[in-house]
């Protein structure tokens, strides 16, 4: 009787030492964390206007496109797409065990919205505002001069 609970209880340790080598172990590295963007910023956002140099008149139209999870970004001059970009609050960065999109609160009120961990020319500091009395997002930005100007997105 004691051969056989000693060979049971040798029999249970190689199996849990064994099977717990074997298993496939998670990690936490396997999570991302999933950023959100503000709620007061969901929706479509545009900035849109018309400017003469000379006899030329440029037109200029930014779009911003913000969901729960997804920051997209559109400049188009004259028709013409310049610059778009996308950045998710779900798919992990390049470089961080974190999604591509990095939203701080900032004071005031203000959000700043970048690619996670990156000093990018992209980022944008937003707060959501009431501008010729409809609602707007208003972005913070610097001339190279380092002189402030505020570009203002009106609600779609």
């Amino acid at each position: 009787m004691k051969t056989k609970l000693l060979l049971s209880t040798l029999a249970l340790t190689a199996g849990l030492v064994f099977g717990g080598i074997v298993l496939p172990s998670t990690t936490a590295e396997a999570k991302i964390h999933y950023t959100k963007m503000p709620k007061s910023f969901i929706g479509t956002w545009v900035n849109a206007s018309n400017e003469k140099y000379g006899k030329k008149t440029y037109h200029y139209r930014e779009t911003l496109k913000i969901s729960k999870y997804a920051y997209h970004f559109q400049y188009v001059v004259n028709g013409r797409t310049i610059t778009k970009f996308t950045w998710s609050g779900k798919k992990k960065s390049d470089f961080y065990k974190h999604s591509n999109l990095g939203v701080k609160r900032e004071k005031n009120g203000r959000w700043r919205i970048s690619q996670y961990g990156m000093n990018s020319d992209f980022a944008e500091t937003y707060k959501r505002v009431k501008h010729n009395g409809k609602q707007a997002l208003v972005s913070f930005d610097t001339y190279d001069d380092g002189s402030p100007f505020h570009l203002y997105y009106d609600k779609k």
